[in-house]
């Protein structure tokens, strides 16, 4: 229970962090979506996804959108995210050791236009 404590703690800490870079590459003061996330909504999923058939067209998960602001992936040295591109494609994201995957949610999407 604590090693979980201590890495929710962790992913908060790196999530202010990218918020406030966020913030910078909207060409915002870094502090200046401090204000919204006072009081964190931070939930904290272990999933683990059974090894399927390859089949085409087959999802562990149902294509979605993130409702939050934005959502921080831990990948394992499986793979299987994919991501929508522009041209309507899904692609794989591959996993990169010592990573993170930060998906926008939709929040970030509509505040950002």
């Amino acid at each position: 229970r604590e090693t979980i404590e201590r890495y929710v703690q962790e992913m908060g800490t790196l999530a202010r962090k990218m918020v406030r870079a966020i913030a910078l590459s909207l060409g915002l003061p870094s502090d200046s979506l401090d204000r919204y996330f006072e009081q964190p909504t931070t939930f904290l999923r272990l999933l683990h996804y059974p090894t399927q058939p390859q089949e085409e067209g087959l999802f562990g998960s149902a294509p979605h959108t993130d409702y939050g602001f934005i959502t921080l992936l831990a990948q394992d040295n499986v793979g299987g995210l994919e991501v929508k591109n522009k041209a309507g494609d899904w692609v794989p994201a591959p996993p990169v050791p010592d990573s993170f995957v930060m998906n926008v949610g939709d929040i970030l999407a509509r505040w950002s236009n």
